[in-house]
């Protein structure tokens, strides 16, 4: 095995610079003073309690969930079908359209969230929640068609080939053979569709209607005007509840693999 003094010790202070602010907030959030301070004077869990007694947070907390659940699921759908499309007839222009579907992650979300108000609520005149939507699904439609694209180019064409010799449908062979085996690649994408949607801050920042706030921007509301551990104790749950989730994520995906080879 390799080793070396000086690769250790960056290794040991990259983590270190990652899990420390981590490692701040949940300490914070169970200090019993009105401010973010340390040392901690007490022990407390009233900005646990406090965040459930917020209206704003938790309205804002449903918004966001609803949103990042709608753009995600509509990021599947529409990745799903642009990725087989391009993929199954590959061409000069295929390339260039994949190409094309990335582009939105390399352009800066306030931009993106500026050039959307404009085209869509200014110019189009959509309401605003359907403009939110078409907003969020913009900036995770990149990672849908790359991770979906990615994992068809990698799937062996003659399992479906085969099920069509033998009589099966095209459209039966798709469901039975070949998205069976794009599972993970679409669990892989609702995932970082839903966790990039659910963070948004440039783009809900100029499509959001009055009193539509995501949970990203009430946070950042309270820290203006509050200097209190509420968000710490926010932030601390929602990294308790990424953690249960891929846990269980883990654990379905698992149990699915095994039954496929429990099948085979």
């Amino acid at each position: 095995m390799y080793k070396h003094r000086l690769v250790t010790i960056i290794a040991f202070l990259t983590f270190l610079f990652i899990f420390l602010p981590l490692a701040l907030i949940i300490i914070t959030s169970f200090n019993s003073a009105d401010t973010i301070s340390l040392p901690l004077q007490g022990v407390s869990l009233q900005w646990f309690a406090k965040v459930f007694k917020s209206r704003a947070l938790v309205q804002s907390f449903k918004n966001s969930l609803i949103l990042a659940v709608a753009a995600s699921l509509l990021g599947i759908i529409i990745g799903l079908v642009a990725s087989t499309a391009l993929v199954k007839r590959p061409s000069r222009l295929s390339k260039a359209l994949l190409s094309l579907f990335l582009s939105p992650s390399l352009i800066p979300g306030i931009v993106i969230g500026y050039v959307l108000f404009l085209f869509l609520v200014v110019k189009i005149q959509l309401p605003l929640n359907t403009a939110l939507i078409l907003g969020h699904l913009l900036v995770v439609l990149p990672y849908c068609v790359r991770i979906i694209a990615s994992s068809l180019k990698e799937l062996d064409e003659s399992l479906e080939e085969a099920a069509r010799t033998l009589g099966c449908p095209p459209t039966k062979a798709f469901l039975v053979i070949v998205l069976p085996n794009l599972r993970p690649a679409i669990t892989s994408a609702f995932m970082l569709s839903f966790i990039n949607s659910f963070n948004n801050i440039p783009v809900s920042m100029y499509l959001k209607g009055p009193g539509m706030n995501t949970l990203p921007y009430a946070m950042m509301n309270h820290i203006e005007y509050n200097y209190d551990p509420t968000v710490s104790a926010l932030s601390v749950m929602l990294m308790g509840m990424t953690v249960l989730f891929m846990i269980l994520l883990d654990r379905s995906m698992t149990r699915g693999q095994t039954k496929v080879v429990k099948g085979e």
